[in-house]
């Protein structure tokens, strides 16, 4: 998955700016697999593919969740398990729309060129801990979080230093300080850049290397 990243202003500090350098790779480690053991695991056994060929062991007219496309607001059918240090927890995840933003917001800073023709779209997907260990050290959600648009081209998750011009109001930060308690729902918003007159078509959720996103479809 690749991941960009602007700033706000050329005059950005270059502390700020090495900050979120060091949140882009973390991004990026976590964008490409569940951990260092899944890579070298899936590198042995040659299984470490996307797709619902990958997912092993379906039978008997089973289908997998990620075979299915499911409507924007609809719970993910199977609860989605998500790790942070020792804990685990088992999430509801709800994909529920995608807000569209201005051109106008890429063309602030020193990496505006690289933005021509594009667009930002943000977003928003919900998420419950339905249950697992509780009060829970809050796991890496919004890297999962992927949008398609049409043609079946991938968005590219967008990290900034500050706000974009025209942002949602509800499009918040996920707070990564604050525990989980069991029962508990919050919505995350992610930002994306996107090809202009082109629409955004689905969200995604990643599951790993075994299995097949979800999938949801966003009304036309």
């Amino acid at each position: 998955m690749r991941i960009d990243v602007t700033h706000l202003t050329a005059a950005a500090p270059r502390r700020a700016a090495l900050a979120a350098g060091a949140v882009v790779a973390a991004l990026a480690l976590t964008a490409c697999g569940s951990s260092g053991k899944d890579a070298k695991d899936s590198a042995a056994s040659g299984t470490g593919k996307t797709g619902s060929a990958s997912s092993g062991g379906k039978s008997g007219g089973q289908t997998d969740a990620g075979d299915r496309e499911l409507a924007a607001g609809q719970p993910s059918p199977e609860e989605q398990e998500l790790d942070t240090a020792s804990q685990k927890g088992k999430f509801v995840v709800t994909a529920q729309k995608v807000v569209m933003g201005k051109p106008e917001a890429l063309k602030g800073g020193s990496d505006a060129a690289k933005f021509a023709g594009k667009t930002v779209a943000f977003a928003y997907l919900k998420a419950k801990l339905a249950d697992g260990d509780s009060p829970m050290k809050p796991p890496m959600v919004t890297t999962n979080i992927g949008t398609l648009v049409e043609g079946g081209e991938q968005g590219r998750p967008l990290l900034t230093i500050g706000q974009l011009p025209g942002t949602p109001a509800d499009c918040n930060s996920a707070d990564y300080d604050k525990a989980w308690n069991k029962g508990e729902e919050r919505v995350f918003c992610q930002t994306f850049v996107v090809p202009q007159g082109k629409k955004v078509t689905h969200i995604t959720f990643r599951r790993g290397f075994y299995k097949a996103p979800l999938k949801w479809a966003l009304p036309k």
